[in-house]
């Protein structure tokens, strides 16, 4: 082995595989298989396999080690080491920087759960004017079209969220629109409640129990900070839209 060998500078990364009767042991560093070598566990012939370029050659192909002229000792390869295969994430992509892969968190996994916690509530409170008030309908169907509206949205942004973690163009698109649809819609709704507020009588509103009011009030807390993040991710991606890796 020519000295070169011993004054290789390796990568903390690289971890090493030998191919040894058809079955791969490691991990070895770079110098483990170099010493392998010099003492002649192992020849430039037999296979090893490398982390950085995740592929099986002759030691005698690799630049690190010693090249040599001899036959390759093994007709085929084993397959790689188990822990050299690919585990991509659930819910974000490595190619896309870390607020949209927040955005991804958000739309695939937090705002489904959202809505449910959303829709549960709801109906837990109640409406706000009392069962024999005259508008209660109207509030009551209001109720009914906000939640399948926000259920129309979340959809749409558990799609654009799949979209955008498969580096699709269109997931930014579908994102930013279900965005100002959903605060276009809490907008109306909350200029309806005013109204209908506005219009009917003090005796005509329900009374509450302090255990709802209670989660009336955490439910208001986790809708701004909703909103804070979705006005967020809006402008973000109208900014940066642009630069990500889409296709």
């Amino acid at each position: 082995m020519h000295e070169e060998s011993n004054k290789t500078i390796e990568s903390p990364q690289s971890l090493w595989w030998l191919a040894k009767n058809a079955q791969a042991e490691g991990p070895l560093s770079q110098q483990e298989v170099c010493d392998a070598l010099k003492s002649n566990h192992v020849s430039s012939t037999d296979y090893a396999y490398s982390t950085e370029e995740r592929a099986w050659k002759p030691l005698s192909d690799w630049n690190e080690f010693e090249s040599g002229t001899e036959n390759s000792g093994l007709e085929s390869p084993p397959a790689p080491p188990v822990e050299c295969y690919r585990i991509d994430p659930l819910f974000t992509n490595d190619r896309l920087p870390p607020m949209a892969n927040w955005i991804c968190i958000y739309t695939l996994l937090i705002s489904p759960w959202l809505w449910f916690f959303y829709a549960v509530s709801q109906m837990t409170s109640g409406t706000v004017l009392a069962e024999n008030a005259p508008l209660m309908g109207v509030e009551a169907l209001a109720m009914l079209i906000g939640i399948l509206a926000s259920l129309a949205v979340t959809v749409s942004l558990f799609i654009g969220g799949m979209r955008l973690r498969a580096l699709r163009r269109s997931g930014p698109t579908i994102i930013i629109l279900s965005i100002v649809v959903a605060t276009a819609v809490l907008l109306l709704l909350i200029f309806c409640l005013i109204v209908l507020m506005a219009m009917s009588d003090q005796s005509n509103l329900a009374s509450k129990t302090v255990a709802v009011e209670l989660i009336d009030y955490f439910v208001g807390i986790v809708g701004l900070c909703e909103a804070a993040f979705m006005v967020t991710a809006l402008l973000w991606l109208r900014r940066n839209e642009r630069f990500l890796p889409l296709s």
